[in-house]
């Protein structure tokens, strides 16, 4: 008998078909042969079909299944089994999906918090050099105050020099002109 394992675990389609696709096919991977819990169940749902109260639907089909072999015991282990295998499965995918969440998000968070790291440090450079900027912008205005400062005390005592020069040019000129009329001639 073939067995339909969307009609035992997923007949009304509602399912993720992915995920159902991949679990299914562990189950048909390890199906143990002979007739056990898959069988018993897919017999199960043919008497439920007829409407059966599920109560004697599951009585039946025990009772069925037992001329086949099938045993309390071993339709326990066998739905165990299955259990188990499921349970693997998830183990499996767990570690799959642990190594998807280091690939694609714990690397990439780690990522940006270095990122982030790195933008911060370059903001305390800006943040340093625009302190440098404003001490140097501070001392080339001290520097031109003082340039400025310094060229008008030059300025003024080039100007002090030139007044003080002209004013005793002029005395010795006219002290010069005063003795040259009023003194006589060596000759």
């Amino acid at each position: 008998m073939s067995i339909d394992l969307i009609e035992i675990f997923d007949k009304q389609n509602k399912l993720d078909e992915k995920s159902r696709t991949f679990l299914l096919n562990a189950i048909k991977e390890h199906n143990q042969s002979g007739f056990d819990y898959l069988e018993y169940k897919q017999a199960l749902i043919r008497l439920e079909e007829m409407e059966l109260d599920p109560s004697l639907a599951i009585k039946s089909a025990f009772t069925t299944a037992t001329t086949v072999g099938l045993t309390r015991d071993k339709l326990l282990d066998s739905a165990e089994y299955y259990l188990s295998i499921l349970n693997n499965e998830y183990k499996q995918f767990k570690q799959a999906l642990e190594k998807q969440m280091e690939a694609r998000v714990h690397s990439r968070e780690k990522q940006k918090s270095s990122l982030e790291k790195k933008r911060e440090n370059i903001r305390k450079k800006i943040r340093e050099l625009e302190k440098e900027e404003k001490e140097i912008v501070m001392k080339l205005e001290k520097m031109d105050a003082e340039t400025e400062d310094a060229r008008k005390k030059i300025e003024q005592t080039s100007d002090r020099f030139a007044e003080t020069l002209n004013a005793i040019t002029e005395k010795i000129q006219t002290d010069l002109e005063l003795f040259k009329s009023h003194l006589p001639n060596d000759d």
